[in-house]
């Protein structure tokens, strides 16, 4: 039963006008309609099970896969990190360092024959200085300007400049004379790899034995084939 819309006659649910005042009524719609709408107006958490969105769940299979892909990654990311030449030659130092803490044998990791320090008792990484990659083609060129610009405070005249250079250069088997003259030196740099400088800070004993703290600078390289020591100072 339904109330007529203007005078509120008792009416059929079919009834489409009032016998009363003739009114025309509202359609009621198919109960099906009805209690689709009472369905879609009840609460997720009301509604018949049967009803509720579809969700997939993750299965053990897909967390298993899901875990080793980030695992994968983090391992792939973790060696790259530790395998560029900064991170090689880096830990050259520290090996060469630990090796000085225990007393071991250091001599591996030296190019350069420099003295090493009698105890360490501590170290640590301040920063990389700077880093140079080679490949064997730079041409490095002293003349006039070049002595006029760098050399000319430790050289009485160009004559001489070039001698040091000569000299200087010649003796290392990574360079070459290309050309060489009164007015000009020509050497090709013949160094293929990569150099890095590295600051740190060192804990170490002193003439008497008592700790002292020093910043030092390590130069390294890999133009042996492998990453050595070519030097260090104090900074």
């Amino acid at each position: 039963m339904k109330l007529c819309v203007n005078c509120d006659n008792p009416l059929e649910d079919e009834s489409l006008y009032c016998n009363k005042c003739g009114d025309k009524q509202e359609s009621s719609g198919t109960s099906e309609d009805t209690s689709e709408n009472v369905i879609n107006e009840l609460p997720q958490d009301e509604l018949p099970q049967d009803d509720l969105p579809k969700r997939k769940l993750l299965t053990p299979r897909t967390i298993i896969y899901g875990v080793a892909l980030i695992l994968f990654l983090a391992i792939s990311a973790i060696t790259v990190y530790f395998n560029t030449p900064e991170q090689k030659a880096k830990a050259t130092i520290d090996n060469y360092l630990n090796a000085l803490q225990h007393g071991e044998y250091v001599g591996g990791f030296k190019s350069g024959s420099f003295e090493d320090y009698a105890n360490v008792l501590d170290y640590k990484y301040v920063n990389t200085r700077h880093g140079m990659s080679y490949d064997g083609k730079d041409i490095l060129t002293f003349d006039l300007d070049s002595y006029n610009e760098s050399e000319e405070r430790f050289s009485s005249d160009l004559e001489e400049y070039l001698q040091k250079m000569k000299d200087l250069y010649l003796n290392d088997k990574n360079y070459t004379l290309i050309e060489s003259n009164s007015e000009k030196l020509v050497i090709r740099d013949n160094k293929v790899g990569h150099s890095f400088s590295f600051l740190y800070d060192l804990q170490v004993t002193n003439e008497l034995g008592s700790p002292i703290y020093k910043k030092v600078i390590f130069d390294v390289d890999n133009f042996s084939g492998e990453y050595k020591i070519s030097y260090y100072f104090d900074k």
